[in-house]
């Protein structure tokens, strides 16, 4: 006995050895770990927030539309935030807070007073103060995960209200802030509380014990997990803060599935179940949450929602009984629904395609791989008006203009004054992820190029002007390996000598081929360059006429150049960064960009791109918009296999593509494929009419309508076009001559 006794005893210094050793091991580690790298954060991406002011383009539906994907409801009190109400021609707001990249603003009301398709007025309430601007929240898009690939919105425990705290400790550790990680006592009254209730009401597990378990631990039920659970629970209530481990419970905790995203985090739950911040749940809804918090998959509220009420219920009688809630808010909670019926990617808006390229955006500001530590909340330009109208546009369209199934389509909307990229639809089914052809088809742009040579030609006003004649007649080339390459107009006929900006509006090939060959195939190539195109360049006579392939963002930069004073800027997709606690990192600052043409030049051309609106072949839009409302220019490639259309106004161009994958003809021009869903797109979006004033020195003038010279402004016969200052020539008659004078004439 005494042999036994004395090897128990040496066992048992040796156990408590090894467990002190282990203890200190796990206190090193686990300490760090801890601290550290508790939990990975994801990249909260926003799109940007919708901006109300006075005589804005937007009709009320519109307005609508947006509020109920923010999951706002409609409320006749209009009581508390994230909700509105509508009488006839007005919306009254009242916007839920929220930290914006320009920093945190409160909950506010207004009401919104419309005319037609506008903002009549922006008005504060209650104080009835008139507002030049008005910001609601943006809508979530989505998210970015780190290399753990888990999803969360980090929150302050400061965010996190005091009702839910309570209810929380209530139900799961009533002793949180008594005990040292282990509560033997929590064990024995929860075994008996859950005996009185025949359910499980609370659980025998601390808040820390379960927080280790999630960290650090399997699911496997075992003495030794048990124990390890326990140790590891005691050294990290040593270690921190009570505060620290419940903010790290509640970005922790896990609330159930999204498809194949795990919802972690009271943040992200209360976005997700319902499109709120974590300070503006409900006790309903707090109960709810703390509800799922047992089990999430058992109680998930869309597929069993009867199981999640009554538990939730309980939860609600528990706060009512513990003087939580009043009489009159747990009667209300209890005839509060669970949750919303679930739609797909709730109180987020799908666009793949326009995500993509957010990611690659941010692959290539080389962020630090330490990101996820604190979270990113990713500000984006996306407007979700501008990416509804291009997809139904897409979807209306494509049906009615070919019946090819193999049809694709791409449309991109920028915003060309902030350089940015709005909305993207890269797939004739917009939901379809994969191949973005937005970004990454390359197709070749045809006459679309055309106003690259007429500005380089406009840049030289002493030699070229828009009333310049050039010759429309039949002209081959032989290429370098002998064959003969002979260009046609689209009619296959020729005008003989037709004005600069007649051969412009009308899209005509000969005299573009003959002026570019003029201007120089090196100033294209140059041209071109000094406007983002980094694809190879075919230094052929055919590049006058499009064979340069680029892809419809690339072509949408390309004509930023002509929408916007003739300057270039890679437009972007992401406004500004910060982290989860709201701290910038990022602001995106449009550059002035880089000169490619002068202003008035850019101006002339503008003059021509208008002309094609008003009387060429964009006059489809001329019928819907009216007159110099938009500038914009077709493009077709050869045996129609690309039909291209690019139109803006005075902030967005809008690029749309058609074409088959397998380059064959889809038998469209670009006025009869791409116009429409361009004319669909700005139909929905709304249109702001350029500004037309002409900037000095340019002004108008009286040229002769076959030979192109200035003639005197009060000829019957004249064509007006605006031009760089320059006197008629002595003596020019309205025929175009200049008349020899009499004798008489010259002596006086």
């Amino acid at each position: 006995m005494r042999y036994l006794l004395s090897l128990f005893i040496k066992l048992g210094i040796a156990a408590l050895v090894a467990v002190v050793f282990y203890a200190i091991y796990l206190d090193s580690s686990l300490t760090k770990r801890f601290a550290n790298e508790r939990y990975e954060a994801s990249a909260i991406v926003y799109a940007r927030p919708l901006s109300l002011q006075p005589l804005q383009p937007l009709r009320q539906a519109q307005l609508l539309t947006e509020l109920e994907q923010l999951r706002y409801r409609e409320s006749a009190s209009l009581s508390g935030s994230g909700t509105y109400r509508r009488s006839g021609n007005t919306v009254e707001i009242h916007r839920r807070p929220f930290d914006f990249l320009d920093g945190p603003q409160m909950a506010q009301k207004v009401r919104v007073v419309f005319d037609g398709g506008r903002i009549q007025r922006v008005v504060s309430l209650p104080d009835e103060r008139m507002l030049e601007e008005f910001k609601l929240d943006p809508l979530l898009l989505g998210q970015i995960t780190g290399d753990e690939g888990e999803d969360r919105l980090l929150v302050g425990l400061e965010r996190v209200p005091s009702l839910l705290i309570e209810t929380l400790l209530l139900v799961e550790d009533r002793d949180f802030y008594h005990h040292s990680g282990v509560s033997l006592s929590s064990i024995g009254r929860a075994a008996i509380a859950n005996l009185a209730a025949m359910d499980t009401v609370q659980g025998g597990s601390t808040l820390t014990q379960q927080l280790v378990k999630n960290l650090y631990l399997t699911r496997e039920r075992t003495l030794w997990r048990k124990a390890n659970e326990a140790l590891m629970a005691l050294i990290i209530d040593f270690r921190f803060s009570k505060n620290e481990i419940l903010e790290t419970y509640f970005n922790e905790i896990y609330f159930g599935q999204d498809g194949g995203r795990a919802i972690h985090g009271i943040g992200l739950a209360s976005r997700f179940y319902y499109g709120k911040q974590v300070e503006e749940l409900s006790p309903a809804e707090i109960a709810m949450l703390v509800a799922i918090v047992k089990g999430p998959s058992y109680y998930n509220p869309h597929r069993y929602p009867e199981r999640v009420k009554e538990r939730r219920d309980m939860i609600l009688q528990l706060m009512f009984g513990q003087q939580l809630i009043s009489q009159q808010t747990y009667l209300a909670a209890l005839e509060e629904r669970v949750v919303a019926p679930k739609v797909a990617r709730a109180g987020r808006a799908s666009a793949p395609h326009y995500m993509a390229q957010v990611k690659q955006e941010m692959d290539a500001m080389q962020l630090p791989k330490s990101w996820a530590k604190d979270g990113l909340r990713v500000f984006t330009y996306f407007d979700p008006i501008a990416q509804r109208a291009a997809e139904l546009s897409v979807t209306e369209q494509l049906p009615r203009l070919s019946k090819q199934a193999e049809l694709q389509a791409a449309v991109v909307v920028a915003n060309h004054q902030q350089g940015s990229l709005v909305a993207l639809v890269g797939d004739r089914d917009p939901q379809q992820v994969g191949f973005n052809r937005a970004t990454s088809a390359l197709r070749q742009i045809g006459s679309l190029i055309k106003p690259v040579t007429y500005g380089l030609a406009l840049a030289q006003p002493q030699q070229y002007s828009l009333a310049t004649v050039l010759e429309d007649a039949p002209l081959q080339f032989e290429t370098e390996t002998g064959q003969i390459w002979q260009p046609e107009n689209y009619d296959g006929e020729f005008r003989g000598n037709i004005l600069l900006y007649d051969a412009l509006v009308g899209s005509r090939n000969i005299p573009a081929v003959r002026l570019g060959l003029e201007v120089g195939l090196p100033a294209i190539i140059e041209t071109l360059q000094a406007s983002g195109v980094t694809t190879p360049i075919p230094k052929v006579p055919a590049l006058t006429l499009g064979s340069v392939e680029l892809s419809p963002v690339q072509v949408s930069e390309l004509y930023g150049v002509f929408a916007h004073y003739g300057r270039y800027r890679s437009f972007k997709t992401i406004a500004g960064l910060t982290n989860h606690s709201g701290v910038g990192l990022y602001v995106h600052r449009p550059s002035s960009g880089v000169s490619v043409y002068d202003p008035l030049t850019i101006e002339l051309v503008n003059y021509g791109l208008r002309g094609v609106v008003n009387e060429g072949t964009g006059r489809r839009l001329l019928q819907q918009f009216g007159q110099d409302a938009l500038a914009g220019k077709s493009g077709t490639t050869n045996d129609y296999r690309d039909s291209w259309f690019v139109a803006y106004d005075e902030h967005n161009i809008v690029t749309a593509w058609l074409g088959r994958d397998d380059n064959q003809p889809i038998h469209l021009t670009g006025a009869t494929g791409a116009l429409p869903v361009v004319a669909s797109t700005f139909s929905q979006l709304g249109v702001r009419p350029r500004d037309v004033t002409p900037p000095a020195p340019l002004e108008m003038r009286a040229f002769h309508p076959e030979k192109g010279v200035q003639i005197p402004m009060n000829c019957r016969s004249q064509r007006r076009f605006l031009s760089h200052p320059q006197p008629v020539a002595e003596g020019m008659n309205c025929a175009g001559e200049i008349e020899e004078k009499s004798w008489w004439q010259r002596i006086f």
